[in-house]
């Protein structure tokens, strides 16, 4: 074969594995499921999106990003899927979801530790102030209520400094997460803040690019791994590694 015919079929060759190269973005501030530890994707989702391409045959590339950021490029189709996403009301239209969320969890309210408040739900949230982060999901009651003065920030760190400085009433967090800063920051957050309402107990998502050509068929296989997962008990293995130990903290 001469020379030339071989460089031109390997650099085809080459640039058909980049295109098929499956690219997936993980927040980067997210912890325990996902954040950005020394330049690298790590947490319980970022292992489970691992693990269930692997049984398949698979491997991906985490672009370790902040969340909307990540959403947007899998929106634009810069990247296959981003996670973990709630499929509410106000984004579910935008992107491709997979059979089964990544996980479920509780989307808490927090005060001041002294308040004696509990069992709040969205709608007695109304008319007061409560930390966000920005686009976030919290649940459709809550996402959706106009009648909830939010409090936008960048990350849930700055909105729990903010509820501890007395800038606002409440701050709205997903439950392992807030639990994770508190035992990150014990000086200045543990035993400070105390849990006052579920609003949401959703389930977490990979969200898959509708402008990707490819994403549908990289969802598909990730329903097919993640399926295997359960079937042979590694997902229960993944939990166990991540939650199944207290908290090495007397936090919330």
């Amino acid at each position: 074969m001469p020379r030339m015919i071989l460089v031109l079929l390997l650099g085809l060759l080459f640039a058909d594995c980049r295109a098929q190269q499956l690219v997936i973005g993980a927040e980067d501030d997210w912890a325990p499921y996902s954040s950005n530890v020394d330049g690298q994707a790590r947490g319980f989702a970022v292992d489970v999106v691992r693990e269930a391409y692997e049984a398949v045959g698979l491997k991906v590339t985490f672009k370790v990003l902040p969340y909307v950021r990540c959403m947007a490029m899998a929106r634009l189709g810069e990247i296959a899927a981003c996670f973990d996403a709630v499929p509410n009301h106000l984004i579910a239209e935008r992107y491709l979801w997979p059979d089964k969320p990544l996980f479920t969890t509780r989307m808490n309210v927090y005060a001041l530790a002294g308040s004696a408040e509990h069992d709040l739900h969205a709608r007695d949230f109304e008319g007061k102030t409560v930390g966000v982060t920005r686009d976030y999901e919290y649940g459709d009651e809550f996402d959706l209520n106009a009648k909830i003065l939010r409090e936008v920030g960048a990350r849930n760190e700055q909105g729990f400094r903010k509820l501890l400085a007395g800038r606002m009433q409440y701050m709205a967090a997903e439950e392992r997460i807030a639990r994770a800063l508190f035992v990150r920051y014990p000086a200045k957050f543990c035993g400070k803040f105390r849990e006052v309402g579920t609003v949401d107990t959703p389930g977490l998502y990979i969200a898959f690019s509708k402008s990707d050509p490819a994403a549908a068929g990289y969802l598909r296989r990730f329903n097919e791994g993640y399926a295997l997962l359960h079937k042979g008990g590694r997902y229960k293995e993944l939990m166990a590694r991540w939650f199944a130990a207290p908290s090495p903290a007397p936090c919330q």
